[in-house]
């Protein structure tokens, strides 16, 4: 009874010391290092996800307040009145509205009407 522990022992022992055994520990850690890898860089995309949703939210947040206070804006009775001044030509009573039609005239100074070449028009203006 005594032989079969021994003989276990050494076939265990084979096993451990071959170099079989030792290539798949081997590629068994490699395989493990290579999922870890792949598994952090993946992380890490999220993590870059993450934060540029984040950005967005804070964006659309912004906008939303701007919005809103642009809501509470057009819903004041100032903005009322004063495109009820603007589109309805309303007033107040008591006072007197003044409309000023026309176009302004636009003068064009800049543009000169003779067809001197540039260097000499240069030298007149710093020379004469």
């Amino acid at each position: 009874m005594k032989r079969k522990p021994k003989q276990s022992k050494q076939w265990q022992r084979k096993i451990f010391d071959s170099n079989i055994f030792t290539l798949f520990l081997v590629l068994l850690l490699i395989l493990s290092f290579v999922k870890v890898t792949r598994e952090l860089m993946l992380r890490h995309e999220i993590n870059q996800e993450i934060e540029k949703l984040e950005q967005q939210l804070a964006n659309v947040e912004g906008k939303t307040s701007e919005m809103e206070k642009l809501i509470s804006y057009l819903n004041t009775d100032e903005y009322i009145e004063k495109q009820a001044r603007l589109k309805l030509n309303l007033s107040k009573p008591g006072e007197k509205q003044v409309n000023i039609t026309g176009e302004p005239e636009l003068s064009i100074d800049f543009l000169d009407q003779d067809n001197t070449p540039n260097p000499i028009r240069w030298f007149n203006y710093f020379f004469k």
